[in-house]
């Protein structure tokens, strides 16, 4: 048996376990999102979906909506629909982590910086190129806020908008922001 092999067997058992024993639905909730995320990073998308899927389900039930667990699932399907091209459903709920996020921290944070670069990625995968720049903007706009102007994310924010502003015909936009994502890589 290989370690995937092994990690599977254990969640699964403590899914099965979590089940018969009664207990409560945030940490049967949690005991899918941890088989889905092995599943995802498996490449395992089809079975990803159905446990994310069901994960919500149970969070909706539950009525807490604004409970971290309900926070993890959401992002977790909104960014696996996206990977798995269905870009309606990863907008509509990765919008719904950027409302959720917003109204959990009243200043900027980093937090809604990263659920605005979410957005911004499912909207670029679906071809709306200047609502991803819009997004992109924002999200680099709250990491300054925050004085997290080095870090990976802040990185990740550079380059994805230099390649919008490249897709979209900007390259003197473009330029600038990738040399800089390069200055810090090399930081």
């Amino acid at each position: 048996m290989n370690k995937f092999q092994e990690a599977e067997q254990l969640f699964v058992e403590s899914l099965d376990i979590g089940r018969r024993c009664g207990a409560p639905d945030t940490e049967i909730s949690t005991a899918m999102n941890n088989l889905a995320g092995l599943y995802e990073s498996s490449g395992r998308m089809e079975e990803a979906v159905e446990l994310y899927e069901e994960s919500l389900e149970i969070e909706r039930k539950s009525g807490d909506t604004s409970s971290l667990a309900m926070f993890v699932t959401v992002t977790n399907l909104g960014n696996i629909y996206r990977e798995c091209g269905e870009l309606t459903k990863s907008v509509r709920l990765l919008e719904t982590v950027v409302a959720m996020r917003r109204s959990c921290y009243l200043s900027p944070h980093p937090r809604v910086a990263l659920a605005i670069h979410q957005l911004a990625l499912a909207y670029k995968s679906s071809g709306q190129i200047d609502k991803a720049i819009e997004l992109y903007q924002e999200s680099m706009a709250i990491r300054r806020q925050c004085g997290d102007v080095h870090s990976l994310k802040m990185f990740a924010t550079r380059i994805n908008l230099g390649c919008c502003y490249r897709d979209s015909g900007k390259l003197q936009e473009s330029v600038p922001l990738l040399e800089e994502a390069v200055a810090i890589r090399r930081s």
